[in-house]
C-alpha cells in the first residue's frame, strides 16, 4: 500500500530515482483530478487514451493534452482565436502596426539596387596572385 508521501509511485519502489518518481506522481495527480466537460460543464471527464477525453455524462469525445484535457498552449491558442474572431482591441492594434510597417519598405520604382557580376576595373582591383 503506497504511503501519503509517495502516493501512486509507491509501486515503483526504490527504482528510477526520487526526482522521476516525483514527476510521475505530479502527472498522475493532474491526470486523475476531476476535469470539467466543455459541453455540459460537469466534472465527469475521463481519459480514454493519450490525448482523448470523454465525458461520462454527455458522451462527448474530444482531443486534448496527453495528461490533462486543456493544456496551457491550447488555452493561449483558443484565446488568440477568440480575440481574432471578435475583432478585439489587441488584434486591431496589431493590424495597425502591420500597416505602419509598410512605410519602411523600399519603393520598388525609386529605390532599386541592381547587383551585377562585373569584376572591378582599374588599378585598385585585387590581382589573382594575392
Amino acid at each position: 500500500m503506497p504511503t501519503k508521501k509517495v502516493g501512486s509511485t509507491g509501486r515503483l519502489g526504490a527504482r528510477y530515482g526520487a526526482k522521476l518518481r516525483r514527476r510521475v506522481l505530479d502527472i498522475e495527480v493532474k491526470q486523475n483530478a476531476p476535469h470539467r466537460c466543455p459541453a455540459c460543464s460537469t466534472k465527469s471527464l475521463k481519459r480514454e487514451a493519450a490525448g482523448l477525453w470523454r465525458c461520462r455524462k454527455c458522451n462527448t469525445l474530444f482531443a486534448g493534452g496527453a495528461y490533462v484535457p486543456y493544456t496551457e498552449p491550447g488555452k493561449a491558442a483558443r484565446r488568440a482565436i477568440e480575440q481574432h474572431l471578435k475583432g478585439d482591441l489587441i488584434t486591431i492594434r496589431d493590424r495597425e502596426l502591420e500597416t505602419d510597417l509598410t512605410t519602411f519598405l523600399p519603393n520598388p520604382e525609386k529605390d532599386v539596387i541592381v547587383a551585377t557580376d562585373a569584376e572591378p576595373e582599374g588599378e585598385d582591383a585585387p590581382s589573382e596572385d594575392e
